[in-house]
């Protein structure tokens, strides 16, 4: 990619990054105030993961686990899993920050410690898992099922769009283990009958850096739970003092990492000063850094200072404050593709790349299907302009299921109706959906019932779909993490994939912030042509056209205003909140002097 758009320097000063990774603080978590740089004490990150381990059984877990992990299929663990797994048995009082790549297995990574120790001492609730998504929680919470299937582990449910009243009853009856949104768990944390989580032993925030970001809208409500789970209140005669308790553990999870090290550790410190974190950066692929995509990230963090500005249009959390060398590799079988084209027909560039990279053009059937519609699409198969071997061994090396990732609700309604009209079976993913809907569109997918997602960043996190050969970026994130994030959608657990984006005259600084933030420079794919996409000019238009209409009478320009409404009003409350808080800050600190 850097062929095509030549890298201009800037003179702001880039961020220096040393061969060792970010270290750890090792002074008091009770002490506010950061000690200058020069004084602190700094711990190396593990890289490394233990030699002796090489199957379940080297883990020593209980004996209902390793047979669990059996039935399911597990034959190795992966370099997390045998760095982090021995060392959370072994440890029951260390906080972790565990980064590792997408299709990795954190999730086993964090369940498997927690159900080893809840076997010795079983009671609930025993522990908190937080995801920043509904899909990711469900999933998470049908793998601690089935991985706790032997031991009987009862756990819950706890996300938004679903009854309150009945998560409230479950609560009550003491799951095991509560998994959770922050902000439906919040809420009833602050209602009348709150549940009790004083003597929770763990706490996992998995996609940490979403959970504990700034301006993501989850900090109030994930500051509530590590309030009641990881603290509790001084003896009495001393106020509403609150003291952090040593036998609640904090495990941080993500494949990116979006803010300073010293940073996190004060955001998860529930306001009780620093939480020091035990760090572990590992990849998926193999035990040691790649020297040459090391060497690439020095170097571009050293030469390239104006592409971290890339993504600073949407979040405080720029890439400036990223660490490049804590970001671990994209997995080895991801290919990274670019399509370049004019901003106006981008749905006619996305819609041929559907066409030409799915087998059958991502409908169902073959060729004796009947796919009659109006829209001109089949027009061109019947006139044979496209190839029509669908049996051909070209076809069967497409990709067989794609995510289309798309910017906003509006235009991922629009997208799935435009390919609805042109008889390519989807189904659509975002947050203006019910609850119900968001679940069975996400069940049809995983299920092969429809072979194309069209979906929001909700998607982007977490979820595991083994089957996906093909992510679509129809526009690039305005944050290059969530590019790492949406990408890592395939090529999971040492299968290849491929990554294609879509990008126009203004997407230069966003490409090489993605570049930069993967450690691989896209390539200009070549299976999609500019004449291609004109022949589909015409039924994309009339698609286009057809699925407004449709929207229209729905009622989802309605849906889409009701919603801007709400993030405004939120804006604003969270800012009165945050004034609010300064000032009481300021109000105590001249009444202590």
């Amino acid at each position: 990619m850097s062929t095509l758009f030549k890298r201009k320097r800037s003179s702001v000063k880039s961020l220096s990054i040393s061969d060792s990774d970010v270290n750890i603080q090792q002074s008091s978590p009770q002490t506010p105030t950061p000690e200058p740089p020069s004084k602190r004490k700094h711990e190396k990150a593990i890289r490394s993961v233990p030699a002796h381990i090489s199957t379940f059984d080297d883990l020593n877990l209980v004996p209902p686990l390793l047979q669990t992990c059996k039935s399911l299929g597990y034959k190795q663990p992966t370099p997390i899993q045998k760095a982090v797994i021995p060392f959370l048995i072994s440890n029951t009082s260390s906080h972790i920050l565990a980064l590792a790549s997408t299709g990795s297995g954190k999730t086993a990574t964090f369940v498997l410690p927690i159900l080893h120790h809840l076997s010795n001492d079983p009671y609930g609730i025993y522990a908190v898992i937080l995801t920043p998504t509904r899909e990711l929680a469900k999933q998470i919470y049908e793998q601690v099922l089935a991985l706790g299937a032997g031991l009987r582990v009862r756990a819950t449910l706890t996300i938004g769009g679903m009854d309150m009243t009945q998560q409230a009853c479950e609560l009550s009856n003491k799951p095991h283990i509560c998994v959770a949104t922050p902000g439906r768990l919040g809420a009833l944390l602050r209602g009348p009958n709150p549940p009790i989580l004083r003597n929770i032993k763990y706490v996992v925030l998995d996609e940490a850096d979403r959970l504990l970001n700034a301006k993501s809208g989850f900090q109030g409500d994930v500051a509530e739970v590590l309030l009641h789970g990881t603290t509790k209140m001084l003896h009495a005669g001393e106020g509403d003092r609150r003291e952090r308790r040593g036998d609640c553990q904090t495990l941080l999870f993500s494949a990116t990492l979006t803010r300073s090290l010293e940073s996190l550790e004060e955001m998860a410190g529930a306001g009780l000063g620093r939480l020091p974190l035990k760090k572990f950066v590992l990849n998926a692929g193999d035990d040691s850094d790649d020297d040459g995509t090391s060497k690439k990230r020095k170097n571009d963090s050293n030469e390239d200072g104006s592409d971290d500005n890339a993504d600073d249009d949407s979040d405080s959390d720029s890439d400036q404050d990223i660490e490049q060398s804590s970001i671990p590799k994209i997995p080895a079988g991801l290919r990274q593709e670019y399509i370049f084209m004019p901003s106006h027909v981008r749905d006619a560039y996305l819609i041929t790349a559907v066409r030409h990279l799915m087998a059958n053009g991502g409908r169902k059937g073959g060729k004796d299907v009947d796919r009659s519609d109006g829209s001109g699409w089949n027009d061109l198969y019947a006139s044979g302009d496209v190839n029509n071997n669908f049996d051909d061994e070209e076809e069967m090396a497409k990709a067989k299921s794609a995510i289309i990732f798309v910017s906003t609700c509006e235009r991922t309604a629009q997208i799935s109706g435009v390919l609805s009209e042109l008889g390519v079976s989807n189904v659509a993913l975002h947050s203006l959906l019910n609850q119900n809907r968001r679940l069975a569109s996400l069940g049809k997918f995983k299920s092969q019932q429809v072979r194309v997602l069209v979906a929001t960043d909700v998607a982007s996190r977490g979820l595991d779909i083994p089957s996906v050969d093909l992510v679509l970026n129809c526009e690039l994130p305005r944050r290059s993490v969530d590019y790492i994030h949406r990408v890592g959608r395939t090529a999971r657990a040492g299968r290849r994939g491929r990554a294609v984006s879509l990008i126009c005259e203004r997407d230069v600084a966003l490409v090489h912030a993605c570049e930069k933030m993967s450690g691989r420079d896209m390539i200009k794919c070549s299976d999609i042509t500019d004449d291609m996409a004109v022949k589909m000019l015409g039924p994309v238009t009339k698609a286009a056209r057809l699925t407004k209409m449709k929207l229209s009478d729905y009622g989802f320009d309605e849906l889409v205003k009701k919603m801007k409404e709400r993030k405004i009003r939120d804006k604003k409350m969270r800012q009165k909140a945050e004034r609010a808080a300064k000032k009481t800050i300021k109000t105590r600190a001249k009444a202590s002097k």
